[in-house]
């Protein structure tokens, strides 16, 4: 992009999509942009987790052109938008100062950079990998059927509608060549043969994923690249497929420590607000997994990668019990404190596509929930 040009909304949204695709979503999330006019100028970026109470007040103060959260600002249909309803309040006050709101959530989630990955890296864990690789997703196959010379288009085509990405791959396809048969109506005007005369040609079968998502989109961009009047296009959804990435991140420790030492280092690394702590004091720690966020649901996963911690947040009283009761410790670090580490990620990708066009501003908060010990007192402890 030329230093003079204007950049967009649109312009951050498709340079986040480069890294973290946000065809890439749970089907339940709601990501992308939420707020504003996509062509909207930006000329600064607050990058927050929440648009919380103190998040508002800083875009009141400081004006941002764009808001950049990972947690939706719109996370269901909303009914109303009102300052008084408190799905619809931080969107109300973003309208009102022109403050277009951009969200990356699951699709950040499960990216091969996202937000594991960055909290994995910053506890200095070596040959980091997804915990789970290849998360289920919707992903379709579409085939087409092209002549050989238009193959190459019709994949453009595909490509610039969002299809044919696999986790950092883009532009990702398989051909095999074959022979195609039709006998075109007398009404017919064929790329190849005449009316009412049965052909034979070479083609070739051009295979891409896709997500569900960006289907429609995907489907209408190669029918119009193609030649063929009424080109042939299969659809086959993927049972079980996936889109690249995945969920949670696993990796070593360059030497085995007690797990006190582990948690010391972690809670000096990601300056969580707390850390709470099930299982086995007894263990030395050299295997880490990591799902930022609430993914307790995942410890069975990250005890079969053969880790000897687990870090998450939103630890459940049963499932710590588990933890309790078994061989690998689990440590609740609060939900916030492990994914804010994906805001400054954000920030890098902005930053490295649009330089010093963008003043950019990372925001990072406390977790909601706070330790109280009794007799304890602001300022010191009470007599």
């Amino acid at each position: 992009m030329s230093p003079r040009a204007e950049i967009t909304v649109r312009d951050a949204w498709r340079a986040l999509d480069e890294h973290f695709p946000f065809a890439h979503r749970a089907d339940w999330d709601n990501v992308g942009i939420l707020l504003g006019d996509p062509e909207a100028p930006v000329r600064s970026v607050l990058v927050a987790l929440d648009a919380t109470p103190a998040v508002l007040a800083l875009c009141r103060q400081a004006r941002p052109d764009l808001l950049l959260t990972h947690h939706p600002v719109i996370h269901t249909p909303l009914k109303s938008i009102r300052p008084d309803d408190g799905a619809s309040a931080a969107a109300f006050v973003l309208a009102g100062m022109s403050v277009a709101v951009i969200s990356a959530h699951t699709n950040a989630d499960v990216a091969p950079r996202g937000v594991s990955w960055a909290v994995a890296r910053r506890l200095g864990l070596l040959g980091i990998r997804p915990l789970l690789p290849g998360e289920p997703s919707d992903a379709c196959k579409v085939a087409v059927f092209v002549p050989p010379e238009a193959a190459d288009a019709v994949l453009d085509a595909i490509a610039e509608a969002g299809g044919g990405r696999i986790g950092a791959y883009s532009r990702c396809s398989f051909r095999t060549a074959g022979a195609g048969t039709f006998l075109p109506a007398a009404a017919a005007h064929p790329y190849r043969g005449k009316a009412g005369s049965e052909e034979r040609v070479d083609e070739v079968r051009l295979e891409s994923v896709v997500a569900r998502s960006l289907l429609p989109k995907v489907l209408a961009a190669a029918r119009a690249a193609h030649p063929y009047e009424e080109p042939a296009i299969d659809v086959y959804p993927l049972t079980g497929g996936a889109l690249g990435g995945g969920v949670g991140a696993v990796g070593d420790r360059k030497a085995p420590v007690s797990l006190e030492d582990a948690l010391e280092e972690i809670f000096t690394r990601i300056r969580p607000s707390w850390i709470r702590v099930a299982g086995t004091r007894r263990k030395k720690v050299r295997r880490v997994a990591v799902v930022a966020g609430s993914g307790s649901e995942f410890a069975r996963a990250a005890r079969e990668a053969g880790a000897d911690l687990f870090v998450t947040g939103d630890m459940k009283y049963h499932q710590a019990l588990e933890a309790a009761a078994g061989e690998m410790p689990v440590a609740d670090v609060g939900h916030g404190s492990a994914e804010k580490w994906i805001l400054p990620e954000f920030r890098r990708v902005l930053a490295g596509r649009f330089g010093k066009g963008l003043a950019i501003r990372v925001f990072m908060e406390e977790e909601p929930l706070r330790m109280f010990r009794p007799g304890e007192r602001r300022g010191g402890k009470s007599s």
